[in-house]
């Protein structure tokens, strides 16, 4: 998975799921980070999480990630009433929104859509 955030709480949160589950993640500082990633490890990569509260780049990298690799799991997060980014974010190919704040268990739901909307990510779940 690649995460894209500067909060710090979000990434704990991420890290703590992913400690239970047995997966692996990439913590990105930049959004040209997680295209690099999402682009170089290739099938190895089974997920993108990006906090779009800390500007526009969140929502031009979900466009850029469907671009090149259309149908890749992408669970964005956007501030509190950001309706207007959700919808954004979903008619650029995000799979999932969810606003702050949220709980872990919220998060780790949002992993398992995305994991059983990609047959071939299923077993990860």
């Amino acid at each position: 998975m690649a995460l894209l955030t500067n909060d710090h709480n979000l990434a704990e949160c991420v890290t703590q799921i992913l400690l239970r589950t047995g997966g692996l993640n990439h913590l990105a500082q930049s959004a040209d980070d997680v295209l690099d990633l999402v682009c170089t490890i290739g099938q190895n990569l089974d997920l993108a999480v990006i906090d779009c509260e800390h500007g526009p780049h969140g929502l031009t990298l979900i466009d850029a990630i469907s671009t090149r690799r259309r149908g890749f799991p992408v669970i964005v997060v956007t501030g509190p009433g950001e309706e207007t980014i959700e919808a954004l974010a979903y008619a650029s190919g995000a799979t999932v929104c969810l606003s702050k704040p949220f709980s872990a268990l919220q998060l780790a739901e949002a992993m398992r859509q995305c994991h059983c909307s990609q047959p071939h990510l299923a077993h990860v779940a």
